[in-house]
């Protein structure tokens, strides 16, 4: 038997559920045509990371590759004063260090996923990359003493995988995020948050940084927070838009990560959202969906996903998916929620359907292109 609180968990988190797929409804961005194209687009592969519930178990390998250069691109233990040429495809471990000169860069990727781009005359370490508890528990920690990098770090399934990147001034920590950071010869720190959120840790102090911030440190720790621009929902909307009224009957709709991530950080400033720091990655050949379920109780869920087009129709395939909890997931809260949530994306998709049969999706990194062509009987004005 059940008890009596598993009940009431449920139906609390039913009801948010309900009223939230209600105020989508209701929403402009969500009425009919849009509505049942932008939830084929982002839905599926958020949904599918909600739809097991076991903890993952990857086995990753704990060295960063050199997957690109360009240049002057040298690398060197720490215990090493002398500089050798890097070559493309090296391992890196923990304890390198990777500079570029005058005019060139470099990519590291760790992983197989997350990536660091060194613009010229940068330089950075690797302090610790590591993976714990039979390859669930993930740690990176880098350094970047001088220049300038841009960060993608996918977010991890386990909740005490951690992403960091110091500095002389700060630390920056983050459990799935993307983010420039230009370190001058002072210590002078800027780092602007593109998409997902991030801790800055100055002096013992912890500052929040969410999309669209930028934080500037001077070498003292002093520090000022500036808005660079509001997540816009509206980018996915207008992307659809246009590719529906473009001439002719082929419907072509490009998203990019930033689009799709802005949507989603828009989205979960409603009141009452039961999702958290919710994010889509795109890499070549799959969607990577994370998200924070914060209601009933606070998990982690993660699914990587492809796609094929079959008659028309978009099937799903699940890769991998996972979830990392912080606490137990009574069974009685989660299986009659998800039913819920999947009928209501079935319900969603066999509206799409109406308005597009679908001829291909092609998910390349950090973008989803969407090809088909516009059903001749589709309801007009909608």
């Amino acid at each position: 038997m059940v008890p009596e609180d598993n009940h009431q968990t449920e139906g609390s988190f039913k009801t948010r559920i309900r009223s939230f797929g209600a105020r989508l409804k209701h929403s402009p961005l969500f009425r009919t045509r849009r509505r049942a194209i932008v939830t084929l687009l982002l839905g599926i592969p958020l949904v599918l990371c909600m739809g097991s519930w076991l903890f993952g178990f990857v086995a990753f390998a704990d060295a960063a590759s050199l997957v690109e250069l360009k240049g002057v691109v040298q690398t060197r233990r720490e215990d090493e004063t002398q500089w050798e040429p890097a070559h493309l495809n090296q391992l890196l471990w923990r304890k390198h260090r990777v500079r570029t000169g005058t005019g060139s860069n470099a990519k590291l990727r760790f992983f197989d996923v997350s990536t660091v781009d060194l613009e010229e005359e940068t330089e950075l370490s690797i302090a610790q990359l590591s993976k714990r508890r039979g390859g669930n528990g993930i740690d990176v920690v880098l350094k970047v003493w001088l220049g300038k990098t841009a960060v993608r770090a996918v977010r991890f399934v386990d909740p005490s995988s951690s992403f960091r990147v110091d500095t002389p001034t700060a630390s920056t920590v983050v459990r799935g995020a993307r983010f420039t950071m230009q370190v001058d010869e002072d210590g002078t720190t800027q780092i602007d948050l593109q998409e997902g959120s991030a801790e800055i840790q100055i002096n013992g102090d912890v500052v929040v940084l969410v999309m669209g911030e930028r934080i500037t440190l001077d070498p003292d720790g002093l520090y000022e927070i500036e808005q660079v621009f509001e997540p816009d929902d509206q980018l996915v909307a207008e992307k659809i838009t246009a590719a529906w009224e473009s001439p002719g009957d082929d419907f072509q709709p490009e998203l990019t990560e930033n689009d799709v991530n802005q949507f989603l950080a828009a989205m979960s400033r409603q009141p009452d959202f039961f999702l958290d720091d919710t994010q889509i990655w795109f890499v070549d050949g799959e969607a990577r969906a994370a998200t924070t379920v914060v209601d009933p109780v606070r998990f982690d869920l993660s699914a990587a996903v492809s796609f094929q087009v079959v008659d028309g129709k978009v099937k799903p395939r699940i890769r991998a998916i996972a979830a990392g909890v912080a606490l137990p997931v009574p069974g009685a809260v989660l299986n009659p929620t998800l039913n819920l949530v999947l009928g209501q994306l079935e319900d969603y998709l066999d509206q799409a359907y109406r308005f597009v049969e679908f001829e291909n999706i092609q998910i390349e990194d950090g973008y989803i292109i969407v090809t088909g062509h516009k059903q001749p009987d589709a309801p007009a004005n909608q």
